[in-house]
């Protein structure tokens, strides 16, 4: 008598080796698809960091503040103050203040006549106790170099605006909508590129919004076409002023260059 090539241990064995090849064929197909998921909502991402919020400059349009810092806890070890660094500000508990208050660091720099001064955000601290006519304060987030002298105004916690970089759009006409130029940049040099902070000379009485996108345009001359070199997004706003953040661009951003809102 031959011998069957199957019996039925073998018959079930086979069927169920078919079975799992096909349940590991679509468990990596869902892998797959869950990686594709993943790349279609990596698009969209947080167009504002903290550091955006918290280290960014600006420009101060108001007066100056009168809370500040008067001394620190290691100030005979080092100039600057980093996170869980205590130190000491010149306003307590008969000037209002509470324990849990939370503050923005502020280093205010430069006038620029008619706009304000130039102003750099050094992180955010919190008061941890009180005296009558001083306060001590702690450092919760510090952008690397809080110092005796910085002033502190009262922290708002903002919102991230969540997007992606819509890029720069050459198709926009002079006048079709809000426009401004930069004004100032965040760096030693003439010229800034992606990632960098620059501020411009419009803001919310003009009605430009945080998380606002704005190609940048450079035009040579008066009578020249101009043309579209990058993107950015608005990060915060003053009266007649704005911080923004570039986003991308295909060459250096220069002060004077032209902003426009898509």
């Amino acid at each position: 008598m031959k011998k069957r090539f199957f019996s039925s241990p073998g018959i079930f064995l086979f069927l169920g080796l078919i079975l799992f090849a096909g349940l590991i064929s679509n468990s990596l197909f869902g892998q797959e698809n869950q990686v594709q998921k993943a790349k279609i909502f990596a698009e969209e991402y947080p167009l504002i960091t903290d550091s955006d919020m918290y280290c960014s400059i600006l420009i101060w349009d108001q007066k100056i503040p009168e809370i500040r810092i008067v001394g620190s806890e290691r100030e005979d070890e080092r100039a600057m103050m980093v996170d869980s660094d205590t130190f000491y500000i010149n306003k307590g508990k008969e000037e209002g203040m509470d324990v849990g208050q939370m503050f923005l660091a502020l280093q205010i720099d430069r006038l620029i006549p008619k706009l304000g001064y130039v102003a750099q955000k050094k992180g955010k601290v919190r008061i941890i106790r009180l005296e009558d006519h001083m306060s001590v304060a702690k450092v919760e987030k510090s952008c690397g170099d809080i110092q005796i002298g910085n002033y502190l105004i009262p922290f708002e916690e903002k919102e991230s605006v969540i997007g992606k970089d819509l890029g720069y759009n050459n198709n926009l006409k002079p006048g079709e909508s809000l426009e401004g130029k930069i004004i100032y940049l965040d760096t030693d040099f003439n010229i800034v590129s992606t990632g960098h902070w620059a501020i411009i000379n419009i803001g919310s009485q003009q009605g430009l919004k945080v998380g606002q996108q704005m190609t940048i345009f450079r035009q040579k001359k008066p009578n020249f076409p101009r043309e579209a070199i990058g993107n950015l997004v608005v990060i915060d706003t003053q009266k007649k002023t704005a911080t923004v953040r570039l986003l991308s661009c295909r060459e250096a951003v220069e002060k004077g260059d032209i902003v426009q809102v898509k």
